[in-house]
């Protein structure tokens, strides 16, 4: 019975989904046609995440460490449990960001639209087309441009715990001299497990912690694989805090 709750609580948060989707395709096709309207298009999905959240019981809230600056250029490191990660932290990082995130994304018919604009998708298993992404990035965040990406590098089969960091996010940061700001999502997991909606949607809080930046300032590639280990620790302590059950042998 239990199941079946679940699934008829993730077919109506489809349909939310989909529906207000196409209600503000019209919108999103104009503002995601010049690159001087995406900072609107970013807007205009936070207002999409939050039709969507509140409706389907799903209650988003943040803590933040520290103010973020808007007038900064950041990279957002985030874990990577679920499709809801991107809802989320769309909805609640204050600062106009662009997402970079793996390449299936882009083929899917309403997430393409962004992936084909104000959002980098990255093709890990193509060595040109992967650095090509990242070149992409690098040139944002010249422009003055925050990037989200999860370093993780998807979602994977068995979560949490989290999968190993890969480097990109801290080359870029430590390449640009700009700060890394972690962010610990700590329920998304439980709402829409296994990363989509097959096993049900579970409504309840979703919880993000926003973290003080780490500098980059002053760091050379030979110290990338100690930033990351440092983001990685922050992430991880943070989450294991919250949710000590699930590391319980």
């Amino acid at each position: 019975m239990f199941k079946i709750i679940r699934l008829a609580w993730a077919i109506w948060f489809l349909f939310l989904f989909i529906v207000l989707f196409f209600v503000l395709y019209i919108p999103f096709r104009i503002l995601l046609s010049r690159k001087k309207w995406y900072s609107q298009a970013h807007v205009l999905r936070k207002v999409w995440a939050f039709c969507i959240l509140y409706p389907a019981a799903l209650w988003p809230s943040v803590t933040f460490e520290t103010k973020l600056d808007k007038r900064k250029t950041y990279i957002f490191c985030s874990n990577h449990f679920s499709y809801l990660d991107i809802v989320l932290t769309n909805l609640l990082i204050p600062n106009y960001f662009n997402f970079m995130a793996k390449d299936a994304l882009g083929r899917i018919p309403v997430f393409g639209i962004f992936f084909r604009t104000i959002d980098i998708s990255v093709n890990r298993t193509n060595i040109r087309e992967s650095h090509q992404a990242f070149k992409e990035a690098d040139k944002r965040i010249k422009e003055g441009v925050s990037v989200l990406i999860f370093p993780e590098g998807g979602i994977h089969n068995q979560v949490p715990p989290m999968a190993p960091f890969k480097a990109g996010a801290f080359k870029l940061a430590i390449e640009n001299q700009i700060p890394i700001v972690p962010i610990t999502l700590l329920d998304n997991w439980k709402r829409m497990p296994g990363g989509g909606v097959d096993n049900g949607l579970l409504p309840g809080r979703m919880r993000m912690v926003v973290h003080r930046e780490v500098s980059t300032v002053g760091l050379n590639l030979n110290d990338q694989s100690q930033l990351k280990a440092k983001v990685f620790s922050i992430i991880d302590e943070e989450f294991k805090r919250h949710n000590p059950s699930v590391f319980i042998k």
